[in-house]
C-alpha cells in the first residue's frame, strides 16, 4: 500500500475539464503517477498516576515516567519525551 496526495491527484485529474477526456487506463495511469507522502501512525496514550494520589505520573504506553517540577509538581506534556506517543488525557 502508498499513500498518495490527494490534492495533486485531484489537481492533475480536474485541471481545465482533463479528466472528461480520459479513458479508464488513462486515469489509473494518472493514480499510479501520483506523488506519495510520508505518513507515521499514531501512538496515543495516557498520563496515568504511578499509585492515587501521586504527585508523578507515567507513560500508558512506555511506563516512563513524566517530568516533574519541585514548584509546580507533574508537568503533564502533550508527547512522551521517551516514546513519542500522543498523550491527550491529562491526570
Amino acid at each position: 500500500m502508498r499513500l498518495i496526495d490527494a490534492d495533486a491527484l485531484k489537481y492533475e485529474l480536474f485541471a481545465d475539464n482533463y479528466s472528461a477526456k480520459m479513458t479508464n487506463q488513462e486515469v489509473a495511469k494518472c493514480i499510479d503517477n501520483s506523488p506519495t507522502i510520508d505518513a507515521v501512525p499514531v501512538v496515543r496514550g495516557e498520563w496515568n498516576p504511578i499509585f492515587k494520589g501521586a504527585d508523578t505520573c507515567e507513560c500508558s504506553v512506555c511506563k516512563s515516567k513524566g517530568f516533574s517540577d519541585s514548584d509546580f509538581g507533574f508537568i503533564a506534556t502533550p508527547y512522551c519525551p521517551n516514546c513519542g506517543a500522543k498523550l491527550e488525557v491529562e491526570p
